[in-house]
């Protein structure tokens, strides 16, 4: 499976009132992430979450785009710029890995 890692603050897991083991949703906003496309699990960045995974969907804008990422337990939906997807030829069916920051990890009781 896969971890993700939140860093969030002590006064906001009391008021979660969170527990070791307990559940949660994690929560990213779609544009707080990035995509490399193959198997980035190796490269070393500072982002503490690195998601691998095949593209399932792109929807361009004549901005931004939608990428829908499967992976596995995790289905990912991440907005770049209409110009990445063509930078990066991105099509149905590769494989990427979204990256993104503990920081911009939100938790949700679940």
């Amino acid at each position: 499976g896969h971890t993700i890692v939140s860093a969030i603050t002590n006064q906001a897991i009391q008021e979660l009132g969170l527990k070791k083991n307990d559940s949660v949703i994690a929560l990213v906003k779609a544009t707080e992430a990035i995509i490399a496309k193959g198997d980035a699990g190796a490269m070393k960045v500072s982002a503490r979450n690195k998601v691998s995974g095949r593209v399932t969907d792109i929807r361009k804008g004549p901005a931004m785009a939608s990428v829908s990422v499967d992976a596995g337990e995790l289905k990912l939906t991440t907005a770049i710029t209409s110009v990445a997807v063509d930078e990066l030829q991105l099509k149905q069916g590769d494989q990427v890995t979204t990256i993104f920051k503990a920081t911009e990890v939100m938790l949700q009781k679940a």
